[in-house]
């Protein structure tokens, strides 16, 4: 199909009987490209590319989303199944029912983080040996492109031009990898993971102990599942314009800115924003885990009744 458009395209050009009219169309394609460039908090200016670090920031995005849908899934289980065994009842009486969902939620956690730090080695080795295979070929520098393309000129059967082109490809990939700050974009990624863990977790944990089995989970699961799906939309919807009042509200309101400032930081992200957002985020995780806390030490103990949000209120209500 694609032989014959291309054929009758040849001869529709062709019947206009216009002189090198192939050649003049094919003249006027313009391929632009425009560098971008990032203007830092001290005014200095970097050269990045917007393409490389939205894939970076969507692909932080969907582990943190993944991983919290994941762990606290998991919590919710093990507290559920915890107390569907009785088994919850034998350790409550050793242990404060609060201390008893930290400690699950803090296990569960660490695998997280476990898992986590895996990744986060393995990445590293990438760039690392990205990096010495740069080093040994002497870096990719102006000079040594022209060095190399010398070379490669005098050797028969290597297209110098060419050659040229993929060794300039790849020190404009290398210049954009150093425009991001990795070590802040690990870090932001491993602080906003945590507090994004404990206020979902909290939440999961508090619906495992107030249910007997999954089915009535749902009745709970929807407005939280709701929440974490905006959340993922409002990421990627921000990566288009990271800046935008979609994006500056979403990163401040705890449920939704583990996830939409994943997207914003390779951008670059002012500092007072991530300070704030980190404290609105661990605030929140904070006083959720007590309000979970609350309805756990009832929850756990109840059997046979589907609670509802009204019972649950006043759970969180009742005096120690």
């Amino acid at each position: 199909t694609s032989q014959m458009e291309e054929f009758l395209k040849n001869e529709k050009l062709l019947s206009y009987n216009i002189p090198n009219i192939k050649q003049i169309i094919d003249d006027s394609d313009i391929n632009l490209h425009v560098d971008t460039i990032r203007l830092e908090e001290d005014g200095a200016e970097t050269q990045t590319s917007s393409e490389m670090v939205m894939v970076i920031g969507m692909a932080m995005t969907l582990i943190i989303y993944m991983f919290l849908m994941l762990y606290g899934g998991q919590v919710m289980s093990s507290v559920m199944q915890e107390k569907t065994n009785r088994i919850v009842e034998v350790m409550v009486s050793s242990v404060k029912p609060f201390e008893l969902m930290i400690g699950k939620i803090t296990s569960i956690g660490l695998v997280g983080l476990t898992q986590l730090g895996i990744w986060i080695l393995f990445i590293i080795g990438i760039f690392l040996s990205a990096g010495a295979i740069f080093s040994f070929s002497g870096g990719m520098d102006t000079a040594n492109i022209e060095n190399m393309t010398a070379v490669a000129g005098s050797m028969n059967g290597v297209d110098a031009a060419q050659l040229a082109g993929k060794m300039g490809a790849m020190q404009e990939i290398q210049n954009m990898l150093g425009s991001i700050n990795l070590t802040q974009l690990l870090i932001c990624f491993v602080l906003f993971f945590i507090g994004g863990y404990i206020l979902y977790a909290s939440l999961f944990a508090a619906i495992g102990s107030a249910v007997d089995n999954e089915s009535d989970t749902q009745q709970f699961m929807v407005p939280i599942t709701f929440i974490i799906i905006f959340a993922l939309y409002a990421g990627i919807f921000s990566a288009e314009n990271p800046d935008g009042p979609l994006a500056m509200w979403c990163s401040m309101i705890p449920f939704t800115s583990p996830i939409v400032m994943m997207v914003r930081i390779p951008f670059g992200v002012s500092t007072w924003e991530l300070i704030v957002s980190m404290i609105i985020l661990y605030g929140s995780a904070i006083g959720l885990a007590w309000v979970a806390g609350r309805i756990y030490r009832v929850g756990i103990l109840m059997y046979g009744k589907k609670p509802s949000y009204k019972e649950m209120i006043k759970w969180i209500r009742y005096k120690a």
